[in-house]
């Protein structure tokens, strides 16, 4: 899944703004909005506490086609 899709998923479930999901993720509103809305690419140092918050794995937040060579060399 899209990381953004899991962002929305996570914020709309448990019924918080995107005020509130920014500041548990410790980034302004504005930087979490154009995460959400995938104008602008998410730095490395936020995806252990967006796979913590949202309780996903990293390999979760990754794109697929990345999830599937890791898989393949794992042999997972």
């Amino acid at each position: 899944m899209v990381i953004s899709k899991i962002l929305i998923r996570y914020r709309r479930d448990n019924a918080l703004s995107q005020k509130q999901m920014s500041d548990l993720l410790g980034v302004s509103q504005v930087g979490y909005h154009k995460w959400e809305t995938g104008t602008t690419k998410i730095e490395m140092e936020h995806y252990c506490r967006i796979a913590t918050l949202c309780d996903v794995s990293l390999l979760d937040l990754l794109p697929r086609d990345w999830q599937e060579k890791i898989r393949d060399e794992l042999g997972v």
